[in-house]
């Protein structure tokens, strides 16, 4: 797809949070048209401020009325708030591309309205900004694709939901390695355990080791975490004393608890 066609389209991105409004800021790096992306948030004054600072003010709109005007509609808001968000009786073939970690996309379609659903999820809102986000896809749509091309994103399409619950946790290794060196014996040891059962995770894992912020990393860490959120939950592990393995397996068991 060109990408004066892709810049046709109308973005409304429900959830300026971290990633919410870095997805926004790399899209006005990339000459996305302005006036094309409009944007909710939950009302916390502290978002409010990033906006006003990223001077995206004027994309403020409801609810209401990006689902009326949005070809494609981004959520990115934590996936436990999916479900305070509403129904939406979105068209069938309207776009919704979902950045939650959890919410499979039965549920994505029945609460939307929409059967042309996309799931990713990505590494943290530092890595979009830095065009080095690693992430999976789970889903077909040429629009999409090319959206995350021009996002610098650099994605691998998985089969099913199930290999998107690996997923979530190869989003959270960033963090992980700011806390654990992923060269040591523990971490290798559990990488290699859990790409038994997803092969891929090998390669993403590698992949990630390349994010690991030079400093700053309470700040990079910050940004990633989700109260509640499956990145927290492997913190918590990690923090407990229990090994990377046992750690990372927590995270799983969150994003699928998350799911339901």
């Amino acid at each position: 797809m060109k990408t004066e066609e892709l810049f046709k389209n109308k973005i409304g991105i429900i959830g300026a949070g971290n990633i919410g409004q870095a997805l926004i800021l790399k899209l006005l790096e990339k000459q996305y048209p302005y006036e094309n992306i409009k944007l909710t948030y939950n009302g916390s004054i502290f978002t409010f401020n990033n906006i006003y600072d990223n001077n995206l003010v004027d994309m403020i709109s409801s609810n209401a009325e990006i689902v009326k005007i949005s070809s494609i509609l981004v959520l990115s808001v934590p996936p436990q708030s999916f479900k305070a968000i509403g129904d939406f009786n979105l068209n069938d073939d309207t776009l919704v591309i979902s950045f939650m970690a959890g919410i499979n996309s039965e549920d994505i379609k029945k609460q939307t309205g929409s059967n042309n659903v996309i799931r990713i999820i990505p590494t943290g809102p530092d890595t979009i900004m830095d065009s080095q986000a690693v992430a999976g896809v789970y889903g077909e749509n040429e629009i999409a694709n090319a959206l995350f091309d021009l996002l610098d994103i650099d994605y691998v399409k998985v089969e099913n939901e199930e290999q998107m619950n690996y997923i979530a946790i190869v989003g959270c290794l960033p963090v992980v390695y700011c806390r654990v060196s992923p060269e040591s014996e523990e971490t290798i040891e559990a990488i290699e355990k859990i790409s038994e059962d997803f092969p891929q995770f090998r390669e993403l894992a590698k992949k990630c080791e390349k994010l690991i912020p030079e400093e700053k990393s309470e700040e990079f860490i910050s940004k990633f975490i989700t109260p509640g959120g499956v990145t927290q939950a492997i913190l918590n592990g990690l923090n407990s004393g229990k090994t990377v393995y046992e750690s990372l397996i927590m995270g799983l068991d969150r994003n699928k608890e998350l799911s339901s």
